[in-house]
This record gives C-alpha cells, sequence and structure tokens, in this order.
C-alpha cells in the first residue's frame, strides 16, 4: 500500500519498447539503477512502467542500444496537476476544502443524548452547556470521567452513564432508574444480602454465601437473605470454623402493588383551521439565519413542527451545518368531552406508558388487575397487577471474631 502511494505522489509512465537490442537496453537499466516494473512481452517488444525520474535517464540508452520508446499511460499526481496548470483557483480550493476538513475534525458539532426516558435531551443538553460542555468545543478539551461524574451528581435519577467521542460527535449513553440505587460493598469485603422489598421469593440460585430462605417463602424488606458467613461443621455437627465471604445469588421476588389514575372527561381540543406556513432556516455554528424574507404576523394559537437534517461528510463526521424546516399551524382551542372510547383509550396508553416504565428498571409484570370504569366526569383507571424484579442489596454483615464467640457462649452458660 505504502509503495503505490509512492509512486502515486511521484509519477510514472507506462512505456512500449521496440528495436534492435531490447534485451541490452534492459541489463543497462538494470545496471544504472533504472527501477522497472509491471514488465510483459508483446511479440518480440515490450511494455513496463517507469518512474518520471527514470524516464529522464534513458535517453543516453535508447541512442547506445539502438531502440524506441514511446509512452503509452500517464499516471500520478504531477500528471493530473499538469492537467488542471490552467486552473489554480480549483486546486487552491481543493487544498484549502481539505484543510478546512481537517480544521473542522478538531471540534464537536454534534452532541447526541441516548438511553434516557424521563429526562429529555434538552434537559441534558442545558446542563452540558452550563457546565460548558457545548457544539463548537474543542475535542482535546473533552474529558469523558469528567462529564460522566458530572451527570451522575447532577441527575440523581442517571445510575450509569458514559461519554464517547466518535468523530465530531460527543455521544452520551445514560441509563435511568428513578428510584435510588443502593450502595454497594467492594467486591473483596464481606457483604450480605437482604431484601429491597417485601413479597415472595419465587426462584433463588445462590454462588456464594449462606442461604437463609428458600424458594416460597415471604420476605419483609430488610430481611437476611443470604448471609456472608459460611460455617464449617465437624462431625458432631458443632462450628469448628467459620470464614466470610462476599455474598453472591440471583434472587427473585414477586409482589403485588396498587395502580390509580383518573383524569377528567372535560378537556381542551385543539380544532386546526387549516391554515399553515413553513419556513426554512439555517443553522450555522450556535447561530441561526431565517431564509424566509417577509415575515407576517403570527397565529393566535398555533403549534410549531420543526424538523433539522445536519450536514455530515461520514456517519459520524458532522460539520457545523444544520438545514432546518418549521411548520406553523393555527388552531382554535375548543371545549370537548371524551367519547367513552376515546376515555377508555387514553387510559389504556397511560398504563401501558407506566409498565413500560417498569420494564425498562428491569421489573417484569407478571399479572394485570387494573379495571378502567367512568364515574360521573371522570375516567378511573384502578386495581392491582403481580410483578417480579430482583429485589436484594448488598450491606456489611456484623462480624464475630472467635475470641467474642467463646466469651459470649461462656457468659450464656454462667447465667
Amino acid at each position: 500500500m505504502l509503495t503505490k502511494l509512492l509512486k502515486f505522489f511521484k509519477g510514472y509512465v507506462v512505456i512500449h519498447l521496440s528495436g534492435y537490442s531490447p534485451e541490452r537496453f534492459l541489463n543497462l537499466c538494470s545496471r544504472h539503477g533504472i527501477v522497472l516494473w509491471g514488465l510483459r512481452s508483446v511479440g518480440t517488444e515490450y511494455e513496463m512502467c517507469i518512474s518520471i525520474g527514470g524516464f529522464r535517464k534513458l535517453r543516453p540508452l535508447v541512442h547506445k542500444t539502438k531502440t524506441k520508446v514511446v509512452i503509452l499511460e500517464r499516471h500520478g499526481l504531477p500528471f493530473i496537476l499538469y492537467n488542471y496548470r490552467s486552473r489554480k483557483l480549483f486546486a487552491v480550493g481543493a487544498a484549502g476544502g481539505l484543510v478546512l476538513l481537517y480544521v473542522l475534525s478538531l471540534f464537536i458539532w454534534n452532541i447526541h443524548v441516548e438511553g434516557n426516558y424521563s429526562l429529555s435531551d434538552q434537559v441534558v443538553l442545558d446542563y452540558l452547556e452550563s457546565e460548558r460542555i457545548v457544539h463548537g468545543m474543542a475535542k482535546k478539551n473533552i474529558h469523558g470521567e469528567e462529564i460522566e461524574a458530572k451527570l451522575r451528581e447532577h441527575f440523581p435519577e442517571i445510575t450509569w452513564t458514559s461519554a464517547e467521542v466518535k468523530g465530531t460527535r460527543l455521544i452520551i449513553h445514560v441509563q435511568e432508574n428513578e428510584d435510588s440505587v443502593p450502595e454497594s460493598v467492594p467486591e473483596n469485603e464481606p457483604a450480605d444480602l437482604v431484601a429491597s422489598e417485601s413479597g415472595t421469593v419465587v426462584s433463588m440460585i445462590v454462588r456464594s454465601g449462606t442461604p437463609l430462605v428458600t424458594e416460597g417463602m415471604e420476605v419483609q424488606k430488610g430481611d437476611l437473605l443470604v448471609q456472608s458467613r459460611v460455617e464449617i461443621l465437624n462431625d458432631g455437627g458443632e462450628v469448628a470454623n467459620a470464614y466470610y465471604v462476599h455474598s453472591d445469588a440471583d434472587i427473585r421476588i414477586r409482589r403485588r402493588e396498587h395502580y390509580h389514575a383518573s383524569f377528567p372527561m372535560q378537556y381542551v381540543k385543539k380544532v386546526y383551521t387549516g391554515k399553515k406556513r413553513t419556513m426554512l432556516y439555517l443553522v450555522l455554528g450556535n447561530k441561526r439565519i431565517d431564509l424566509r424574507l417577509l415575515h407576517r404576523g403570527g397565529y393566535g394559537q398555533s403549534d410549531f413542527i420543526a424538523s433539522e437534517f445536519p450536514l455530515k461528510v461520514t456517519e459520524n463526521f458532522y460539520l457545523p451545518v444544520i438545514f432546518g424546516k418549521q411548520t406553523e399551524q393555527e388552531y382554535i382551542p375548543t371545549d370537548a368531552v371524551y367519547t367513552k372510547e376515546e376515555a377508555v383509550s387514553r387510559a389504556k396508553e397511560e398504563l401501558s406508558l407506566f409498565f413500560e416504565k417498569l420494564r425498562i428498571k428491569g421489573l417484569q409484570i407478571i399479572e394485570n388487575n387494573v379495571k378502567i370504569e367512568i364515574t360521573g366526569d371522570l375516567c378511573n383507571a384502578d386495581g392491582d397487577y403481580l410483578l417480579e424484579e430482583t429485589a436484594v442489596q448488598e450491606q456489611t454483615p456484623e462480624i464475630i471474631i472467635p475470641d467474642q464467640e467463646e466469651k459470649s457462649d461462656g457468659e450464656g452458660e454462667q447465667s
């Protein structure tokens, strides 16, 4: 590959050799250090490749061997530049474009947030902007670990995050959990496993530690499930020795929860008049330029729908140029009442969204007993549901050393 690049930048020609003694010509080229490649015979004649520098040394050899050399093809950068010698501005523009692309590649032109559910992209981007992490900043100033720590500290619902630079993009991966995440015990220290929720143990696989419950048992929040203390018994069934481990187990707990949600049957409906207008705009860096020259008066009540198309060279090489289209639609707010079918459909959609939120957090819905009823001016969704989850957390055990055990046993005998 490197040899091909060198040949391209230096340039070379394909020549046709004929005459009285072509073999002698080839021997003289070898003696004078002139490199030939791609040699092939065409009857009693030859074709081959030779560099521009080597071609310039051929005149005395051709005269000495009484041969004839004809150029068949020209390849490489020198010939390309020669063909465009009358278009100097084109060459300068092409070179300037390459330099500009290189300079642009040193900056971040697109910040993308993914994995967020309750937090909107704009909320995360606004916080990053307050920390001076913005579009147009130099990639050398991006410190991934620092960004990750700030996001976890500022947003308690974020349990995991990762900042990744790809091309001219800064991709923020997040994982949310609205519940507080218990602090885990370091892996090199002993740890018990306790129930983080009340419920029924439905499955239990213990890899290390001593299990204190079995499948089918009811447990309360805070109950000890797997003990870090492992006892070694002698032949008499007494404790001969004990040691502590970092408990590790897969435990699934099933519990029942209550769901209730309601909304009024009366609401404000948007009746669109059919009037709308579209405006094109251009974003250069952080500056927006509207391309509509004539600005008419705004509508009384309207919705805005915008779509943007960032300019990019490759999948991850974004440029600081965005073409956008914004459509404004006029509507008239009107008092309306849900039909029974519309109200039930909305309640089901809200319930489905609630369950999807639980699934994202790792909970599995086993049974759904929520009923939807319309009572007076309200639509109510009420009932319980059965869910299953890994509801365990680690905690530091109270370690008892052997001397303390013997002392406590002795005190018990005296009493």
